[in-house]
């Protein structure tokens, strides 16, 4: 545990855990809990990815009800985003390697996935997000329990006396 608890403790590791999944606990000074729920939730998070592609699971367009499960992962969410967003879309180029061959397609870079595999990996990430909700309400709670827990003059600038 830190040793300094303030009123600020408890926003500070509400947004930690938004930014990055376990970071809020890391922060509380719950280490291992804190590394489980970072490996757990991010493994699950770009588990869905790699199995639909970032062009079909993340689509706010297509899925704006799972995009905004998708969000409660904000770094995650973020970071998979701006991939999306500077990879092409799968298209067919023709190219004429030689005027005897005639125009010969060329293969894409980035692939939309299996309509099934998109699905999947669309529940994946949305649940990760999911999952990252609870998480950040246990670290606020643990914030909250550790700041009641303090002695009534141990708390630096606080407007009020938990009670």
């Amino acid at each position: 545990m830190r040793a300094g608890k303030t009123i600020l403790d408890v926003p500070a590791a509400a947004m930690l855990g938004w930014v990055f999944p376990g970071l809020g606990h890391l922060y509380l000074g719950h280490r291992v809990r804190g590394w489980i729920f970072l490996a757990t939730i991010t493994l699950t998070y770009w588990t869905g990815i790699a199995v639909g592609g970032v062009h079909g699971t993340i689509d706010p367009k297509e899925h704006p009800w799972w995009f905004v499960a998708q969000l409660c992962n904000g770094g995650h969410t973020s970071a998979a985003y701006l991939l999306r967003s500077t990879l092409e879309p799968a298209e067919f180029v023709t190219v004429t390697p030689a005027a005897h061959y005639g125009p010969q397609p060329v293969k894409p870079l980035v692939h939309y996935g299996h309509w099934l595999s998109i699905e999947i990996g669309t529940v994946y990430t949305a649940v990760a997000g999911l999952l990252n909700i609870l998480v950040i309400l246990d670290a606020i709670v643990r914030a909250d329990a550790a700041l009641r827990a303090a002695p009534a003059g141990a708390h630096a600038g606080a407007p009020w006396s938990p009670g």
